[in-house]
Parts: C-alpha cells; structure tokens; sequence
C-alpha cells in the first residue's frame, strides 16, 4: 500500500510540473495542459488520499498489541492502546513526490525544471523529518508497550496512597494527564513513587485516596493505573475539563 501511495503521489506531482506549471507561471512556455492532465493529476491525489486512510486501519488492523495492554481501563487504556498510525501513508506520499520531482530534474528545462528543483529539495527535506519523526515516534510507543506488558503482566499489585496530584495543561483522550505521587509498601520498605497518569476529569484520585501499583524487584521498575475503588476529588469533572479548542 504503501508503495501504491508512493506511486500516486509522484505520478500527480509528474502531471503537474509537466502540465499545470508551465501553463501557470505564464510567458512562451505557458501553455494550456488539456483538461485530461488536470483530472488525471486531481485523480491521482484522491486516490493516494484514499489510499492513505485504508493503510491507517490495515496498520490498526495488522499490528497485535500485548495480551494484558487491552487490559487497561478508561482513558489510561485508551492511550496504552495508541499506535501511532495517523500518519500512515503521508511519508510514502513525500518520497513518491521526492523522487517525482527529481525525474522532472532530469527530464524537464526552463521554469518547470527550476520548480521541481525548488520543490524536490524542500520535500525530500519534509521526508526525512516526517520518516526520522514516525521512527523516533515508534520507538517511543513499542517502549510503553514493553514497559506496561512486563511491568503489568509480571509485576506485583498492591494499592498505593496518594500523596499528591498536579496536572498542567496537558490532556489526553479528554483526560487530564496527572503528576501522582504515590506511596506503597513492598517487602524491602516504603516506597514513594511519582508517576504520570491519565484519566477522565471525575476520576482524578483525591490526595489520601488510592491508586493501584504494580512493581517488579521490590519497586525498583513500577507502573501505575487509576484504582476505581478511590474516593474521587471533588468537583474534578469540571476543574479537570479539557477547554473547548476552535
């Protein structure tokens, strides 16, 4: 699919340079493209569009998440349960149009070769960015997975008092994305932990209420999930409310 939206994207962006461009920037290269090159660049992009939005569910659809991860309650789970496939086919569509645009280099003079040149630099430049940040993206999202599998999977639970509670202006899903500090006992001592957490606006634990803990190697690795069973902080569903964006 992938390849498909790679295609697309730079057999519209040959279309255009060819067609559209010479006509645009005016003077005697102007000429006119013919309605037939118009729609079949217009054609190209809504496929590789379409094309993009399938490879987004075959991703949802294709990668398994661990067992215990669907698992996670609420907004916390919501997020546990992230891949990161929103962007998926927009990489493929700036390589194919990288790669169009230095075909058109070649093969192309005048003012279209000066703005597949101007165009090839600025996209190939967006690729890189786009495909560095989806990878450093992936690496980030198979680390929480890894952490919450094992941490969650393998770990013991015990309750853990709450000592604190900050939020910022972050959200997540709807949910305020809270600071939790944290105390629990493990067979080692006390341990008194800080951990950031998501979870809907009235379920924001009050201070001396309870979250649930799982911890490995008497706390030295832990994770931490809202407890449903904890007294809630009053008023919360309206002070933690995310703020209408427009």
């Amino acid at each position: 699919m992938r390849v498909v939206i790679a295609l697309l994207a730079g057999a519209a962006t040959l279309l255009t340079i060819r067609g559209v461009v010479p006509m645009s920037v005016g003077g005697p290269e102007g000429e006119d493209p013919g309605d037939w090159t118009i729609l079949a660049a217009s054609t190209c992009v809504f496929l590789a569009i379409s094309c993009s939005r399938i490879a987004r569910r075959m991703y949802r659809r294709t990668r398994a998440l661990p067992p215990n991860i669907d698992e996670v309650p609420g907004t916390a789970g919501r997020g546990a349960r992230e891949l990161g496939e929103d962007s998926e086919g927009f990489a493929p569509a700036l390589t194919g149009i990288a790669v169009a645009c230095a075909v058109a280099l070649v093969t192309e003079g005048g003012r279209a070769g000066t703005v597949a040149a101007c165009t090839g630099v600025l996209v190939a430049l967006a690729a890189v960015l786009v495909t560095r940040g989806r990878m450093r993206e992936a690496r980030r999202i198979a680390a929480r997975h890894d952490r919450i599998a094992r941490v969650r999977g393998q770990g013991t639970k015990v309750r853990a008092e709450v000592l604190g509670v900050g939020h910022g202006s972050s959200w997540s899903y709807g949910g305020p994305v809270l600071t939790v500090e944290a105390r629990f006992e493990t067979p080692s001592g006390t341990r008194t932990v800080v951990e950031t957490i998501a979870t809907a606006p009235a379920d924001v634990p009050a201070v001396g209420g309870s979250v649930l803990v799982w911890y490995l190697d008497d706390g030295a690795e832990f994770y931490l999930e809202e407890d449903p069973d904890s007294p809630h902080e009053p008023g919360a569903a309206e002070r933690y409310k995310e703020p209408e964006t427009f």
